[in-house]
This record gives structure tokens, sequence and C-alpha cells, in this order.
């Protein structure tokens, strides 16, 4: 069984690599990471000059909405990342450790400089931060103004992200990992960019900005404990999966099969991992999961894998990457089969549940009996998916658009 994930000269033992957060920012928590087997570890993220945005960290977790949310969060500055870097190295053990690296300033030369620090203090591989939405791009989307592009700034601005590229690969010798945002809905092409520039890997972040729920009574509070306004927050966890793996199917889309692509939002166990794997993933990053659940449950989720790719008759992961691509049809070339709900009377309880779906013609309910009027259905299966008795299952009567 071979899990390893090649980026640039760098192999990774497996495909799961902690994700730059709260979870990679002391020596302690690279010795638990390691010593529960993950392949790599990214560090929290460091900025130079010194972190313009940068406050003790506000998180929330909606666990019925799989929903975690932060406004507020503390950054390193470069001294503090080097250091956490030199002295996780012996803690570290076997598991490489990258170094996610911002540089504030307005100059490329700036970013090669610093990139090459890392490179001497014994980083594995050099992560280069233009996903963060909650420093300047957090800013201008409030509506404020900043001097800075940072983060999800830098990486909607595609000529001075290839510059940065060219000039960090041009400074070090260790791989070089472009992490993208998906805030401006083109990165896939940010990810090509990238590679062409020198990228030895790219990947989108999980996170999206958003406004979180609050109250509509007191819109003036905040929904944060300990912070006094509401704000514009990055979002994660696993509501996020359909979006975070269109992002890895449409990178891995655009750059083809031979580039490295690390998929990221809201993994956390066999089907999210292989999903993330399906849509094109090489490797994956893991935030969010480790700060709700700690390291310790990567052992059990690595045999999973291990044998799924087995009972799947395959040898690794690269035999099962990309089978997903095979099995995506364009909206225009879909195969939709007439049918309708058939209604098993037994089985209903004549709840109501079905009596208001509203765009509904077919179901009735005289004197309280549900009713479904076949030449009304349109095969919509709403009635399937809100009835409590699964009363309901669709039948298909023949082919009646697209190919068979």
């Amino acid at each position: 069984m071979d899990l390893s994930v090649r980026i640039g000269d760098l192999v990774l033992s497996n495909p799961f690599i902690v994700g730059s957060g709260p979870t990679v920012r002391s020596v302690e928590q690279i010795r638990l990471a390691s010593g529960s087997g993950w392949a790599a570890a990214s560090l929290k993220l460091s900025i130079d000059p010194a972190p313009y945005v940068s406050f003790p960290p506000r998180y929330r977790w909606w666990k019925k909405a799989g929903l975690h949310t932060f406004t507020a969060e503390r950054r390193q500055n470069t001294d503090q990342a080097l250091s956490l870097l030199e002295e996780s190295r012996e803690a570290s053990g076997a598991m490489s450790l990258f170094a996610n690296i911002t540089y504030s300033g307005v100059d490329p030369e700036g970013w090669g400089a610093l990139a090459k620090r890392f490179e001497e203090a014994g980083a594995d591989a050099i992560e280069l931060n233009f996903c963060c939405p909650n420093m300047s791009f957090n800013i201008q989307a409030s509506g404020a103004t900043t001097t800075k592009a940072t983060g999800a700034s830098l990486g909607t601005d595609f000529n001075r992200m290839s510059l940065v590229v060219e000039e960090v690969a041009s400074s070090v010798g260790i791989p070089l990992i472009a992490k993208l945002t998906p805030e401006n809905g083109a990165v896939a092409e940010a990810a090509a960019i990238c590679l062409a520039s020198g990228a030895a890997a790219v990947g989108s972040t999980a996170n999206r900005l958003g406004i979180p729920d609050f109250d509509i009574h007191a819109p003036a509070g905040s929904v944060f404990r300990l912070q006094r306004q509401l704000s514009l927050s990055c979002l994660s966890g696993p509501w996020i999966r359909p979006l975070a793996l269109k992002d890895t199917y449409q990178i891995r889309r655009r750059i083809g099969s031979d580039a490295t692509v690390i998929g990221s939002g809201g993994v956390s166990d066999l089907s999210s991992t292989v999903q993330q794997i399906m849509a094109g993933a090489d490797a994956l990053w893991i935030c969010t999961e480790t700060m709700l659940r700690g390291f310790a449950w990567l052992p059990r989720l690595i045999e999973e894998l291990e044998e799924f790719i087995e009972d799947a008759g395959c040898r690794g992961v690269r035999d099962i990457r990309d089978r997903l691509h095979d099995h995506m049809a364009p909206a225009a070339e879909l195969s939709i089969d007439a049918g309708r709900a058939q209604l098993y009377i037994d089985k209903c309880t004549g709840c109501g549940a079905c009596w208001t779906i509203g765009h509904c013609l077919a179901i009735s309910h005289p004197d309280g009996i549900t009713t479904v009027d076949p030449g009304l259905c349109t095969g919509c299966s709403t009635c399937v998916d809100i009835c409590p008795r699964r009363a309901f299952e669709m039948i298909r009567t023949g082919c009646q658009a697209g190919p068979e």
C-alpha cells in the first residue's frame, strides 16, 4: 500500500497535513501531531513586517450546522515563527514542517528574503499565503481602506502573485506551495499561474468570508463571546465540503494530472477524505477538525483509507485520484430519467409534511388522506426527502432527456 505524496523533491509518507492554524503554534502540538502519524504540519502563519491584524482568538462552533467561525486571531511575527520552527525540529520526528509566510511589504524581493530565512532555519517547504481572508481582504470587504494587500487580497491579483512566486522560487531550493483563495471565483486559473511561475504544489483554502448568524432583535450585538462587535468572519467546517470539492475539481481539471494538488475543506472522516482525493487532491490540509478533536484520530482514518484502497483493488492514493472526473457532466449533457413519486399509503400517517411543498401540484389530501396525481408529478423527489415515514420513493418510467 502506497499512501506517499510527492511535493517537488519532498516525499510525504501519507496525504495528511495539519493545516496552518491554532493547532500548530507550539512545540507540544507538533510533538502530538507527529506522534499521531501526520505526514506534515504547516506552521501557524507568520507575517513580516510585524502583523498588522493580530488579536486574541475568538471562535464559535455551531455543531448542528457543522460551521466553525472566527474573527480575531493571533498571528506570529517572523522571529516567533523562526523560533518555533527551530525548536520543533526534534519534536517533529519524521513529520515534515512547512513554513506558512506572508510578507506585507510591497516588494517581491521581501518575499524571497523571508522565505530564505525559513529555509535556513530548517523548513522542508515554503507555503505562500495567498488565501487568508481575515486580513486586508476582510478590511476591504467591510468597506474600509488599507494599503496592505496580503492573503486573499494578493491572491486575487494575478500579476503580483506571479511575481512573488517567481521571486521565492528563485530564492530557495525547497518546494514552494501556493495556498490560494477561492474568493474571486478563479482559483483554478490562479493555480495554473502559480505552477507556471515555479510552485511545486497548489491548493485552495477552506475558509470563506461571511457574516455569521446574528440576532435580528439585537443586530448591534456580537455572536462572539468576549468580542463587542459583529464582523465579517472566516467560515469553515463540514458545511463547506461541497464548495471545497468544487475548488479541488476545478484546479485539477485546469492544471492536468501531473501537478500536485492539496485539497482542503471539511475533511473529518473516510468519506470526506476519499471525496477530496477523487476530486483531484494528492494531499489534504486539515485544520478545523484538529481544533475540535486534536490529532489522535488520524491513525484509524489511515487504516480505513488503506482498507478502502485495497477493497477497490488499488495499490495507492494515486490509483483512486480523479475518479470523480469521468462521472461529472456539464448541465447541457445530463441524462434525465422520466419518473414519478410512488406513495405507499400503508406507511403514511397523514402528518402533512408533504402537503405544504410549495412547488408541488401533484400531492393533495382530500379528507386528510395523502394522494399523488401521477399526471402532475414532475419527479423532483422533494417528497422522498421530506417524509419522516419513508412513504415515498421515485420510480423510473423511461428516459426523458439526454443519453442513456
